[in-house]
């Protein structure tokens, strides 16, 4: 599929080089794999997040407190109880999210018009 192949291209780009990601500097390559998981498809788990991203639920975890609005975190996502089960919670982008998703979204497009490099 050649989404899956941009967006490939936009994650070895982006993590290749040492600079800032739609404008993040030092975020992890695991925060980034929560925070395209989570907008690949909102409302799923943490436990869901870690069998998709391959993360362990300990390392997903931490990765949601990072990217949530708790304590100096990036506000990139939030969390809302489960309405069958309070003690689980479902994973959003927030608004800050979503408008990085964009940006994000944007550079994936810009670098997949870029001429192939040999």
């Amino acid at each position: 599929m050649q989404s899956d192949q941009h967006l490939t291209e936009f994650m070895v780009h982006a993590f290749s080089q040492p600079r800032r990601v739609a404008g993040q500097a030092g975020v992890a390559v695991s925060s980034y794999a929560v925070f395209w998981s989570v907008a690949r498809k909102e409302g799923r788990t943490q436990v869901e997040i870690a069998e998709e991203t391959g993360l362990s639920a300990k390392t997903v975890s931490r990765v949601v407190s990072h990217l949530g609005g708790m304590r100096n975190g990036l506000g990139w996502i939030r969390q809302v109880a489960d309405e069958d089960d309070r003690r689980r919670r479902r994973l959003f982008l927030s608004a800050r999210g979503k408008s990085l998703h964009a940006r994000m979204l944007k550079d994936l497009k810009k670098i997949a018009s870029e001429p192939a490099k040999s």
